[in-house]
């Protein structure tokens, strides 16, 4: 058996997940306010939109790999269970970002916890 869940971010998530893992990992981001967040299916990106004091927009774009490890970061820290042994990937739906969860091998997972309860 397979399992596929999905966690749905809101652009206010999303934005603070992509700047908590690069400010955890000492990236450099322009001073200034997030105005935006735009999302691209294909190939999956995110650009940060920063707006600095003289109103200058400056763009930072995450590819797919940096956002999977955002979203990842983002749930660890909220304590948000993930299984460790799936596949982990982002996709755009419906506007907005997803982490897709893919385990392609739930029974022998499951039974390892032992026999299932009967009635």
């Amino acid at each position: 058996m397979k399992e596929m869940r999905t966690l749905g971010f809101t652009e206010r998530e999303a934005i603070q997940a992509i700047v908590d893992l690069m400010r955890k990992q000492r990236l450099q981001l322009p001073v200034g306010q997030v105005v935006g967040l735009e999302l691209l299916e294909e190939p999956v990106s995110a650009t940060l939109i920063i707006e600095d004091n003289e109103g200058k927009q400056h763009r930072v774009t995450r590819n797919v790999a940096e956002l999977a490890a955002s979203l990842v970061n983002y749930c660890i820290d909220r304590r948000i269970r993930l299984p460790s042994m799936a596949n982990k990937f982002v996709e755009v739906i419906g506007g907005s970002l997803n982490l897709v969860i893919y385990m392609d091998d739930v029974e022998n997972a499951t039974s390892k916890k032992g026999p299932a309860r009967r009635g």
